[in-house]
């Protein structure tokens, strides 16, 4: 057996005894899904998913949240059989969640697609009034698409070296100008509302944050925080379009917004902070020039048709 493995082995034993020590989680089988996350069964053939975190207020606020949230569409955590809310491994706070069995949602479906919007609605029905002593604070989301912006600069001699100076600044250029844009709205008030109303958000609306089996599941609340719910469908919008060729009154179908949310809600989701996000994911794992070659090649394809988005976009809020 290769040192990797060994090593690999040697911590889910680790692993598995610390789980039985320190929480009486008496396991026979636990696998890895992510560096952080595993999926495990217990003696008695019940399956969970554990998973460290290393905020331990982010931890407390998810599970005062859960435990004021009467949906029946979440996977909140639950008490370790020592009845722990969680345990403390060195600088890991570690919790666990029922197993819900099912598949990821796909929205080149069309079908999952309207499945997201159903769920995410019902969920914020029940994410209303829930009020909790030192919730998680952010910046306001343009903000940080502001932030991203930053790091996305520092990648411009990658695009450069691969001949794709006029898209790098054409990104930038489109950014700045759909932040400046969404900066004029009154968010500072539109937050303050939001917490005074106690509303939430599941803060990452990713198909594989959908689980489907007799009926749809939200799971992994990292990103939950409170603010105007607005914020979870300017992100579905945005991993919606892709799917249904960047057209805007395909998208208008889903009726994810009302009326006077409509403005904000375009606009924001006219910020390219997809594209910045998944960049930068991508460089951390990718860095062979044929893989960024490639990857380039791709977003200047995509690019045009999102251009013509926007010009769409901007003239129907004007």
């Amino acid at each position: 057996m290769s040192n990797f493995y060994r090593r690999d082995d040697n911590k889910l034993d680790r692993l598995s005894s610390f789980f039985y020590w320190e929480g009486g989680l008496d396991l026979k089988l636990i696998s890895p899904i992510k560096a952080n996350v595993f999926l495990v069964k217990t003696i008695a053939n019940e399956k969970f998913i554990v998973k460290s975190h290393h905020n331990k207020n982010n931890v407390y606020q998810q599970w005062s949240f859960f435990k004021r949230n009467n949906g029946n569409m979440i996977a909140p955590f639950v008490r370790f059989p020592n009845s722990s809310k969680f345990l403390i491994d060195e600088n890991s706070y570690w919790t666990i969640t029922p197993y819900i069995p099912g598949r990821k949602l796909n929205y080149k479906n069309p079908e999952d697609r309207i499945e997201a919007v159903n769920t995410l609605h019902a969920f914020h029905e029940t994410a209303t009034a829930i009020y909790i002593n030192r919730h998680v604070k952010k910046q306001l989301f343009y903000l940080r698409w502001y932030n991203r912006l930053q790091m996305f600069k520092k990648t411009e001699y990658i695009f450069a070296k691969f001949g794709y100076v006029g898209l790098y600044k054409d990104i930038i250029q489109t950014t700045e100008r759909q932040i400046q844009l969404v900066s004029h709205f009154p968010w500072k008030r539109i937050q303050r509302k939001a917490e005074e109303k106690g509303v939430w958000v599941h803060g990452d609306v990713a198909a594989h944050n959908f689980i489907k089996n007799d009926k749809t599941y939200l799971i992994d609340f990292d990103l939950l925080y409170c603010t105007t719910q607005l914020y979870d469908f300017i992100q579905l919008g945005q991993r919606f379009l892709p799917y249904i060729n960047w057209d805007i009154d395909k998208l208008l179908a889903y009726r994810m917004v009302r009326e006077k949310e409509l403005s904000p809600w375009i606009l924001s989701l006219s910020i390219p902070s997809d594209v910045l996000r998944e960049w930068i994911h991508f460089l951390r794992r990718h860095r062979s020039e044929s893989s960024i070659s490639a990857y380039l090649e791709e977003l200047s394809e995509s690019w045009s048709k999102r251009t013509n988005f926007l010009k769409t976009a901007v003239k129907m809020v004007k």
